[in-house]
């Protein structure tokens, strides 16, 4: 079992709970500044659950909540549970190889990353009593636009033959001779294809597919809120899938119409 969102978010210092405007519930905020975005929403419900068993304190004047040290303790004991499961999962399911991946601050490093699967392809698998949120149609999508990034920055295989015996027949694609040029192609293909998206859906699929960050974190990089990630990460590649001519374009709506 995965920790929510909301308790992730709260267990930073100096992070209130706080009702929001209107009843609609409550919010994670940074500060006593309670005029920004909440970077979390909980409902009342989980609020008196977190009460009940001790994950949070009602903070003096009863009018905001913070976690407590029984909560921090809760958050770790499920964020370990969940990396358990994960790992267990990962030596079932996947081949771990070395990758080149973009750190968060822009530099190429190698990391282990699963050989089997895309950065999105998690996203196209059915859970119990939850549909795929992607088709595989994305998932093609997605892995275009990861490997035109990935020879735009020359990190794709150039290989030669060095053993000095000529062969027949025609040469193969990758005389390094070549290389800069096909870079400079693949970097058109990838700004062409982040056009295609729009502002907005061009980062989150900057995050998610070319850096590899998880949802949370590209959606807090973008200040979105946490329920956007589905829509928009499946509108993102949908427009994706349009741009390589995967799927045929949806008609546009003709508001005249009778």
């Amino acid at each position: 079992m995965s920790a929510p969102s909301w308790l992730i978010r709260l267990a930073r210092p100096g992070r209130r709970i706080a009702a929001l405007p209107g009843g609609r519930g409550y919010g994670v905020f940074a500060g006593p500044d309670r005029r920004r975005r909440p970077m979390a929403v909980l409902s009342a419900r989980e609020l008196a659950e977190g009460l009940s068993d001790g994950t949070l304190a009602a903070d003096e004047g009863g009018a905001s909540w913070s976690v407590t040290e029984a909560g921090l303790a809760r958050l770790k004991r499920l964020q370990q549970s969940h990396e358990d499961d994960e790992g267990r999962f990962a030596a079932q399911h996947r081949t771990l190889r070395p990758r080149s991946v973009m750190d968060p601050d822009g530099r190429i490093a190698v990391a282990l990353a699963n050989a089997d699967a895309s950065p999105v392809a998690r996203y196209a698998v059915a859970r119990p009593g939850r549909p795929a949120l992607l088709e595989p149609v994305h998932v093609t999508a997605a892995d275009r636009l990861r490997a035109d990034y990935d020879a735009s920055t020359l990190r794709s295989r150039v290989t030669s033959d060095w053993s000095g015996v000529p062969r027949s027949g025609p040469r193969s694609g990758h005389d390094p001779a070549g290389a800069p040029a096909r870079a400079l192609d693949a970097r058109t293909r990838v700004m062409d294809a982040l056009a295609a998206l729009g502002p907005g859906l061009d980062r989150l699929l900057i995050n998610i597919v070319i850096r590899e960050t998880g949802m949370e974190r590209a959606l807090r990089d973008l200040d979105w809120p946490d329920k956007a990630g589905a829509t928009a990460l499946r509108l993102a590649l949908e427009r994706l899938a349009v741009h390589y001519g995967l799927k045929r374009a949806a008609r546009v709506a003709d508001p005249f119409e009778v």
